[in-house]
């Protein structure tokens, strides 16, 4: 049997080879051990009339791809009508309602169990209309099957700030843990991983990061977790053997798990680069958004960082529908007192799953464009990804214009 990951549009990500989602590839390992072929198609390479036969057609869909994917899927129909199309991923899995009506298959949640059941009632001639596993995978040794990628989507240009190189031999992507315990309402992680934190094997994380040397010779890595930084002794036990590894790496943490001995771990284990979710340079608004920290922790974990020749790098979202211009000077003034190495900015939407989009109207949001895209670029238009009652559409323009002026002048949107 033979199935086929399709790739829809990505232009909306700067260098989505660079992050290539590593779900594909675990569903990959899995169904190789069904004994299935395994093949990607990338529409961003190639027209979808191009595409080899399969047996099996799958989409990974998350909100930015759900137009594009439905697109493909229709046009699937029309040229492999006796093949069968599947859809997973964050999309479905937050809200199912609409997917029946273009994918004969739907998969909620995590997938690297139920892919196997799928593949058994496959050969059954019983397959489902959807497939929800009983219990969260098990990631202790869980390994993406990198073979099915094209080298340059395996190996990226440098993931670092200012496209600082450590070491030749390009850069790729690595997860460790899934899962995440914290409540933020624009955040629905949670509704795909679960708030209870997953670690693999630390032995099995060292196996996978050598195979990568020993395969690729790549050395420099970004770690995708978002919270592997929230246990101790974990954190210990890893870094102890990553700095064995004589590698380089780029990772993400929360501010309330900073200190002296946290970054002098991550720097000695090859740490170069570290990233912070602040969202917004307004305790109240980090109220609101129930980050549970406050502006006073972020820049005292930014000094700490400060002590080691490490880069941060501060993430930010603008289109609430509590954007004003003074919440846009507080960012600007954040990142000029802080002297941040690098801003990434996101524009905020309220995705199924999370509380900003079940209680919408108590934050005054009327309608959400199904178009909506997270990402900044000069290439895309400016605008809130929402209509909402506190301001018109042009005036929440002007107002998030004022920081993304700020952001094009610094070179952090390009």
């Amino acid at each position: 049997m033979k199935i086929i990951f399709v790739i829809p549009d990505m232009s909306w990500l700067y260098d989505y080879k660079a992050q290539f989602p590593l779900g594909i590839l675990y569903l990959s390992t899995a169904l190789r051990q069904m004994e299935w072929n395994v093949e990607i198609f990338d529409t961003n390479i190639k027209s979808i009339y191009l595409i080899p036969e399969a047996d099996v057609y799958a989409f990974s869909v998350v909100y930015n791809t759900y137009q594009d994917s439905v697109r493909l899927a229709q046009q699937l129909r029309k040229c492999r009508p006796n093949s069968l199309l599947i859809v997973g991923g964050v999309a479905p899995t937050v809200e199912a309602i609409g997917f029946g009506d273009f994918f004969d298959c739907l998969f909620i949640g995590e997938s690297e169990d139920s892919i196997k059941l799928f593949c058994k009632d496959y050969k059954r001639k019983d397959v489902k209309i959807a497939y929800k596993q009983s219990q969260q995978t098990d990631i202790s040794y869980l390994l993406p099957d990198r073979s099915i990628l094209p080298d340059d989507y395996v190996r990226t240009g440098s993931i670092f700030t200012g496209d600082e190189i450590y070491c030749k031999g390009g850069s790729t992507s690595i997860m460790f843990s899934r899962g995440c315990p914290f409540s933020c309402i624009f955040c629905c992680s949670p509704k795909l991983y679960g708030k209870k934190i997953r670690f693999r094997n630390v032995q099995s994380i060292v196996d996978e990061i050598q195979s990568i040397i020993d395969v690729y010779g790549i050395r420099q890595f970004r770690i995708q977790d978002d919270t592997f930084t929230i246990k101790l002794s974990f954190l210990k036990q890893l870094t102890k053997e990553l700095k064995k590894l004589n590698i380089y790496y780029r990772c993400s943490t929360r501010v309330d798990v900073i200190s002296d001995e946290v970054v002098q771990m991550l720097y000695d284990s090859g740490c170069r680069e570290i990233g912070i979710g602040v969202e917004a340079a307004d305790d109240k608004i980090l109220h609101l958004l129930k980050k549970n920290i406050t502006v006073e922790q972020i820049s005292k974990a930014i000094k700490i960082i400060r002590k080691y020749p490490i880069k941060v790098r501060c993430f930010f979202m603008m289109g609430y529908p509590f954007d004003t211009e003074d919440l846009m000077y507080k960012n600007i003034r954040f990142i000029e007192d802080n002297r941040l190495d690098n801003v990434v900015t996101c524009n905020l939407i309220p995705f199924p799953g999370t509380e900003l989009y079940e209680n919408r109207s108590d934050f005054g949001i009327t309608s959400i464009k199904r178009d909506a895209c997270m990402n900044f670029a000069s290439h895309i238009k400016l605008a809130p990804n929402f209509l909402c009652d506190a301001m018109s559409e042009d005036e929440h323009i002007r107002i998030m214009k004022i920081f993304y002026d700020y952001m094009i002048g610094k070179d952090f949107i390009r």
